[in-house]
Order: C-alpha cells, then structure tokens, then sequence
C-alpha cells in the first residue's frame, strides 16, 4: 500500500499535462502512487496518457465524461488503500517538496498529538499563479483572520491542487452526493471544519495556471455567472450546506448545528435572513463578494 495516493483528473488537457505528471515523479517523496482518470477528453489528451504511462508506470482510468467534481469524487471512491490522498490538476506544476512536506506534518502532528489518527485532518500549502508563460501573477496565502466552520459554509480558502487529506478524511469526503457538493476541496473544507484539524503551510509548493478553460480560477466573469445563476435558482451553497445536514447534521456540535439550520432552510425565514444579512463579522475577505453574499442571504437564495 502507497502511503500517498495521488489523483489526477485530466480533460482536453493535452498542452500541460505532461509537465505536471513530470513534476509529480520528481516528489522527493517517493512512497506515493498516482491515479489518473480521463473525464472523456476529446482532444489527444488520451492517447498522450497512454504514452505517459508506458513510460512511469501509473494507474489510468478511461471514463465518461463526469465533470471535475465527479471525476475527482469517483477517484477517492476507488482508490481505497493508501494512508493520504493528494489531488492533482493537469495543468499546474508541483514543486519537488510538495508531498514530503504534507506527510512529515501529518506524522510529526499524530506523534505530538495535534491530530488523532482517526480524525479528519487536511494540509494545505501556499501557491503562485502563474500564466502561461510561467510568470508569477499572484500569490496565495491563507488569511489570517480566522476560518471556522461557520466561515466554511460561505466562502472556501482551500484549493483541491494544494491539499493534502489523511484517510479518515476521505472516508467522509465520499459520503456526499456529487451532483449536491458542488466542489470537493469546499466540501472537504466544512468536513475537517467541524469534525477535526488542519492546517496552512506559507511556504509555496505548486504553481497554479491561471488560464480561460481552468475550472478552479474564480475570476470575475465567474462571480458574475454565480451571482445570476443564484437569483434564478438554488444556489451551491444552500445545495451543499443541506447535504451537510444530511451527511453529517446528527453528529455537529451544538453550536455548528445551530448556524447550519440558518442556511439550510426549504421555506423562506426572516428572521434567519437578517440574521445572515446582518452578522457582525466578514462573511467573505473581498468586499464586493461580501456584498453579493448578504443581498442572497437578504432574499433567500443563500
């Protein structure tokens, strides 16, 4: 059994695929297996995977096409027997310490007793973005303003390429119905919120691509999309917080159990739409998303 399960989910990802897989099989880390699935690529992506794995030898899956959330759902699903699951997208570029870095944390945090090794536990490292031609554009840090599960229902800080899950974790992660979550690396964000630890390593360990065809850049066209989409029908958030409920509502503490009623509600309540719309704290870190969120909140889509 691999101590790292690596999980890639590739689509038309012909153009970079290959630097990532390369970047994955320079881990300083070498006790790891990577898994990777096809979500029904139309492009050369296919036939460069098969080369690819003629040459390092991992495992690959051809599939229909399931959208991201459900390929990488489906990957956690049947890769059962290792220690940790790293998630990998096709188009991004792993720095060499990246997996050595997670496991020396876990390990370090279950001997000092941070983390019980039958608890959800999360890593989570610092990344750039960078554009096509490589050139760093931004950088993530996680906030230092605080995250609990009540940030955790409107707003996600965790990107699925950065994580790093042990296996009680991902024993909870696949409880979810996928069509309901809307995103693996949130969903995995309110489980280990409510039910055990995680932490954010500073030092920068992947370079994200920053590109028009990359699912995982929130940008603004995608916050106005989200926005409409919301007014007119169910929103993400309200779809996944009510399969949290589902999954997981019997076992909360009280006090988590509490807000998640608030937002999980089938019937319009006013009350607990002022509460959302006028809570004292930061929903959100951006203003002009912080906005959006309370008018939602304010009219019931969140």
């Amino acid at each position: 059994m691999a101590k790292v399960a690596v999980l890639l989910s590739s689509y038309n990802g012909e153009q970079y695929i290959e630097e990532q897989i390369e970047s994955i099989y320079k881990q300083s880390f070498k006790d790891f297996s990577l898994y990777v699935r096809d979500d029904g690529s139309s492009d050369a992506c296919k036939e460069l995977l098969r080369k690819l794995k003629s040459k390092y030898g991992f495992e690959l899956f051809e599939g229909e096409n399931l959208g991201f959330v459900g390929s990488f759902m489906w990957l956690l699903r049947n890769v059962k027997d290792a220690n940790y699951y790293a998630f990998a997208d096709q188009d991004d570029i792993w720095k060499e310490g990246k997996l050595k870095k997670a496991v020396d944390w876990f390990e370090k945090s279950e001997q000092e007793g941070f983390i019980r090794s039958d608890r959800p536990a999360l890593f989570h490292s610092a990344y750039d973005v960078i554009k096509d031609d490589g050139k760093v554009i931004d950088r993530f840090f996680f906030p230092e303003d605080g995250y609990d599960f009540k940030r955790s229902i409107t707003e996600n800080h965790y990107s699925g390429f950065s994580m790093v899950i042990n296996k009680p974790l991902r024993n909870l992660i696949i409880r979810g119905n996928d069509d309901k979550i809307g995103y693996h690396d949130w969903w995995a964000a309110m489980i280990v919120h409510a039910f055990g630890k995680s932490y954010s390593d500073q030092e920068v360990m992947a370079l994200h691509r920053a590109h028009g065809d990359n699912v995982t850049t929130f940008n603004m066209l995608t916050r106005v999309k989200w926005l409409c989409t919301s007014l007119k029908e169910e929103s993400d958030i309200h779809k996944r917080v009510c399969e949290f409920e589902r999954c997981f509502g019997d076992k909360l503490k009280e006090n988590d159990k509490n807000v998640l009623k608030r937002f999980c509600g089938v019937r319009y309540n006013l009350f607990a739409a002022l509460w959302k719309c006028f809570y004292p704290r930061r929903w959100r870190p951006m203003l002009s998303s912080e906005i959006v969120i309370r008018l939602l909140m304010l009219v019931g889509r969140i």
